[in-house]
């Protein structure tokens, strides 16, 4: 069984292609949480309407104001799966992504994150493809030069720790690279199983943003190098 945790906030723009791909999923065994910060564009309605017309089990948490590590904080803290993934409205899973990381859980019962490579889109349709994440295998290394678990990993659920919101965009790497010094394992999965969506307005965009995201990940790669 596997859970799959999103943060949402007025995510009416994306709910409609997210949802039919959590239904489009060929591995049967997996619920949805929702945590909510406070959706006022009535996205939540649809997932609920999901809920009765697929039967799939959906769970949902209003959590005003909450941060997307916090959001997921909630979901980790509340999963009874022993795996769980991360999976955000904007975001795109291909219907055989749950069966293929399943598949490599079932083969690595050692590994505590899979994570796996992924396309790149930038519009609202997942159509204009951009790029391409290809991750390297994991090492330290590889790890402390980039954040590179990427946006479906695929994780242990007795082995994830929570995430620091003190750390306000870098939360995830932190993480990542906390778990490693513990001595977590990491595995890549070479087939893409999904699209992700870079934001044209996202950290980038924001000159402000973008030097607190770099401030951020040299102090976690200072503190655990």
């Amino acid at each position: 069984m596997i859970t799959l945790i999103c943060s949402t906030y007025n995510s009416n723009e994306w709910i409609d292609g997210y949802l039919e791909s959590v239904n489009n999923q060929t591995f049967p065994y997996f619920n949805i949480h929702f945590i909510d910060a406070g959706s006022t564009d009535g996205s939540w309605l649809k997932i609920n309407n999901f809920k009765f017309r697929t039967g799939i089990s959906v769970k949902y948490t209003l959590e005003e104001g909450c941060s997307v590590y916090e959001a997921w904080n909630i979901g980790y803290q509340k999963a009874e799966t022993p795996y769980c993934m991360n999976y955000n409205t904007d975001d795109l899973l291909f219907p055989t992504a749950l069966t293929t990381m399943w598949e490599h859980a079932k083969a690595n019962k050692d590994v505590d994150v899979l994570y796996s490579s992924c396309f790149v889109v930038s519009d609202a349709t997942h159509k204009e493809i951009v790029g391409y994440h290809n991750w390297p295998e994991f090492s330290k290394e590889t790890l402390l030069a980039n954040c590179m678990v990427g946006p479906f990993p695929l994780v242990k659920t007795k082995s994830i720790e929570k995430f620091n919101p003190k750390f306000t965009i870098s939360g995830d790497y932190e993480m990542w690279l906390r778990m490693d010094s513990k001595g977590r394992k990491f595995k890549k999965v070479e087939e893409p199983i999904g699209k992700y969506y870079s934001n044209p307005k996202g950290i980038s965009s924001n000159s402000e943003t973008f030097k607190e995201h770099v401030i951020q990940d040299t102090k976690l790669r200072n503190m655990y190098k």
